[in-house]
C-alpha cells in the first residue's frame, strides 16, 4: 500500500486514513454510542439536584424512589452504551491493528537485501512488535477517550453555566492554568519516549545478536563483556523511564493538587451563594459533580496526549519502513509465473554495491545456453557471490548487462525470475521446523509434491542416509537455525530443498564447502541427471566441484581471468592451474579445505 509520508502530525494521520476506511462505520456507530453515553451522563446530575431539593423540601417517599430509579436507569443505559462504544472502536483499532501487521510483514518480505545489511533485527521486530501496538493505541483509545472528553467537557461546561456563571468563570483559571502545564509537560514527554524507543530497538537488536550468536560468544568467552554491554545499554534505558517517570510523576499530582483547588473554590464561593440564597444546596451539588465529571478529561488529557504523541512517534517509525521501497524495481508481478527456458548472457556486467564503492565485479561477460554447465571459481573475495546475487536480481543491474532467454532482466518479474531458479547458498539457513517441511519450502501449493519427490532429493543429496540417525527420520524438527544438524547437514538439506523445486536454472553458490570429499563426490554424481536436465551454475574454490563443468571462468579481483573447460585450463597453466596443483597437494597431505 502507498502512502504519502509526512513529517507533521497531522499529515501523520492523514496516512493512517487507508487503514481505517474499512472500519469507518464501526467508528461512526461508537462515536454516536458516545454521543448518547455522554448525553445520559450529563443528564444525571439534574435529578441529583431534585433529589436533594426535595429531601430538603420534605417530600414523599414515592417522589425520591422514582428520582432514584431514574438516575439508576440512566447509568445502566450509560454503562451499555459505553461498552458498545468500546466494543466498536478498540474492537475496530484490533482489525487495523492486524491490517497494519499483515502490511508491514508483507512489505519487508519484498525488500531487497541492502535494506538489510543497513537495519538490525532488534529494531526491526520493536518496529513490529512495539511501534505497531502504540499506533494501535493511537487510532483506538487515541479517537476514542479524545472524542469521550471533549463530549463530557463541552456538555458538563454548558450545564455548569446554566447553573451560574460567575462560579464557573472563576473556575476556569485552575482548569486554564492545568491545561497549559499538561501540554508543556507531555511535549517533553513525547521527545523522551522517542529516545526511550531509540534505545529499546538497540538493546532488542543486541538481545537478538546474542541469541543468535551465542555459540561464538561462549567460544570467545565473551560472556562478561556481552553482559557489560547489556548493562549499560540497560542503563540508558532505565534512565529514560525514569526521566518518563518523573515527568510523570510531576503531572499527576499537579492534576490532583488543580483538582482539589476546584473542590476548594466550589464549596467557598459556591457555600456563600448557598447561604446568600443565590443557589439552592441541590444546585450546589449539581454543580460539584459537573466539576468532576469537567476534571476527568482534564486529567485524563495527560494519558489521551501521551497516547497520541507515542502513537505519532511509532508510527512515523513504522511509516519510515513503508516508504521504504526496495532497490530493484522489477516489473508487475503476475499471479501465475511463466519459466524461463535457461539462457543466460552477461554482457559487460560491472558491480558496486555504494555508488561511492569501488567495484565488486568488472567488465564480466558470459554467455550459458540452456541445458549446460557454467563452473565459476576463484580466490575468496573474488566477486562470486556477488555474481549469484546480480543474477538473482537481488540488486539493481544497469540495463543491457544480464540478459535471460534475450530479455533484459530489468523486463522480467520477480516471480517469473525467482520461480525459474533454484538456488543454494554456501550459509544454507534452516526453519525451526521438521526435515521435510525445510526441504519443501520453496513449494508454493502444499501438495505439489509428494512424500517420493521429498525422498528422492533427499537421495540425490546424500541426506537420506543421515536420517536413520535422526529420531522421527524427515520429521525431526532441526531447531532454530538447523541447530540439532551439522554443517554438511544443512548443506545437504539445502541442496535438496533445491532439487525438488526441478527449475530449469540450478545455481550452487559454495554449497558443497561442508562435506567431504567422498560425500561431495556422491552428491555430484547423484544429481548430474538433474543438472543435466537444466542449466547450472557451480560456484565453488574447488576444483573438483567443478571439473566436469562444460564451461569454467576463472575471476579474480572482480575480473574475468582465465575462461575454457577443465583440460584447456590447465594446459594455460595460470590461476586455475595453480589452484588446482595447491589444492592436489593439499589432499595428497590429508588437508581439505
Amino acid at each position: 500500500m502507498s502512502i504519502s509520508s509526512s513529517n507533521r502530525p497531522i499529515g501523520l494521520f492523514y496516512a493512517l486514513i487507508e487503514y481505517v476506511k474499512p472500519m469507518v462505520w464501526r467508528e461512526i456507530a461508537g462515536i454516536f454510542c458516545l454521543m448518547a453515553y455522554s448525553y445520559l451522563v450529563v443528564c444525571v446530575p439534574a435529578y441529583v439536584k431534585q433529589i436533594i431539593n426535595s429531601v430538603e423540601k420534605g417530600t414523599d417517599k414515592q417522589a425520591l424512589l422514582v428520582s432514584c430509579c431514574v438516575i439508576l436507569l440512566l447509568s445502566g443505559g450509560a454503562a451499555c452504551l459505553l461498552f458498545l462504544a468500546r466494543w466498536l472502536i478498540i474492537g475496530a483499532s484490533r482489525s487495523i491493528e492486524m491490517a497494519l501487521r499483515n502490511d508491514f510483514f508483507k512489505h519487508i518480505q519484498k525488500l531487497t537485501p541492502g535494506f538489510y545489511h543497513r537495519s538490525k533485527t532488534g529494531d526491526l521486530v520493536t518496529r513490529f512488535s512495539s511501534d505497531l501496538e502504540q499506533v494501535r493505541l493511537l487510532i483506538g483509545p487515541g479517537i476514542m477517550y479524545p472524542f469521550n472528553a471533549c463530549l463530557i467537557t463541552l456538555l458538563a461546561f454548558y450545564s455548569m453555566l446554566l447553573v451560574n456563571v460567575d462560579l464557573t468563570v472563576t473556575l476556569l483559571i485552575p482548569v486554564i492554568i492545568l491545561m497549559v502545564y499538561v501540554n508543556f509537560n507531555t511535549r517533553k514527554l513525547h521527545h523522551v519516549y522517542q529516545q526511550s524507543q531509540e534505545i529499546y530497538s538497540e538493546l532488542t537488536a543486541m538481545v537478538q545478536e546474542n541469541f543468535s550468536g551465542i555459540r561464538v560468544i561462549k567460544a570467545y568467552c565473551q560472556e562478561e563483556a556481552e553482559v557489560g554491554r547489556f548493562h549499560e545499554i540497560g542503563k540508558r534505558y532505565v534512565a529514560k523511564n525514569i526521566e518518563q517517570v518523573k515527568l510523570r510523576g510531576r503531572l499527576f499530582p499537579f492534576m490532583r493538587f488543580i483538582a482539589g483547588l476546584g473542590v476548594v473554590i466550589i464549596l467557598w464561593r459556591g457555600g456563600l451563594k448557598v447561604i446568600n440564597g443565590q443557589l439552592t444546596l441541590g444546585d450546589l451539588v449539581q454543580f460539584a459533580i459537573y466539576y468532576q465529571m469537567l476534571m476527568w478529561p482534564i486529567i485524563a488529557l495527560g494519558w489521551i496526549i501521551n497516547v497520541i504523541h507515542r502513537g505519532v512517534a511509532s508510527w512515523r517509525r513504522v511509516k519510515i519502513i513503508l516508504d521504504t521501497q526496495p532497490d530493484v524495481e522489477g516489473v508487475l508481478d503476475v499471479a501465475v509465473p511463466t519459466l524461463l527456458s535457461g539462457a543466460i548472457e552477461v554482457r559487460d556486467l560491472t558491480f558496486n554495491y555504494e555508488e561511492d564503492m569501488p567495484p565488486v565485479l568488472r567488465n564480466i561477460s558470459f554467455t550459458i545456453e540452456p541445458g549446460k554447465t557454467l563452473a565459476i571459481v576463484g580466490p575468496t573475495g573474488c566477486g562470486k557471490s556477488t555474481l549469484v546475487n546480480a543474477l538473482l536480481h537481488l540488486y539493481p543491474v544497469d540495463r543491457g548487462m544480464i540478459l535471460f532467454d534475450g530479455r533484459d532482466i530489468n523486463d522480467i518479474s520477480q516471480n517469473d525470475l525467482r520461480h525459474s531458479i533454484a538456488y543454494v547458498s554456501q550459509e544454507v539457513f534452516l526453519f525451526s521446523e521438521s526435515i521435510q517441511n525445510n526441504i519443501l519450502f520453496g513449494i508454493d501449493e502444499p501438495g505439489a509434491a509428494a512424500e517420493s519427490d521429498v525422498i528422492a532429493a533427499a537421495k540425490s543429496a546424500q541426506l537420506h542416509r543421515d536420517l536413520d540417525m535422526l529420531p522421527y527420520g524427515y520429521q525431526t524438527i532441526v531447531g532454530e537455525r538447523g541447530v540439532m544438524l551439522s554443517g554438511g547437514q544443512k548443506q545437504r538439506t539445502g541442496i535438496a530443498r533445491a532439487l525438488v523445486l526441478d527449475r530449469p536454472i540450478l545455481i550452487f553458490d559454495d554449497s558443497l564447502s561442508a562435506v567431504d570429499a567422498d560425500t561431495e563426490e556422491a552428491i555430484l554424481r547423484s544429481v548430474s541427471g538433474d543438472i543435466d536436465d537444466c542449466t547450472a551454475i557451480l560456484i565453488s574454490h574447488r576444483i573438483s566441484t567443478v571439473r566436469n563443468a562444460d564451461h569454467i571462468i576463472v575471476l579474480d579481483e572482480g575480473r574475468i581471468v582465465e575462461e575454457g573447460s577443465h583440460q584447456e585450463l590447465i594446459e594455460q597453466e595460470g590461476l586455475y592451474a595453480r589452484i588446482n596443483k595447491r589444492q592436489i597437494l593439499e589432499e595428497s597431505l590429508g588437508i581439505r579445505k
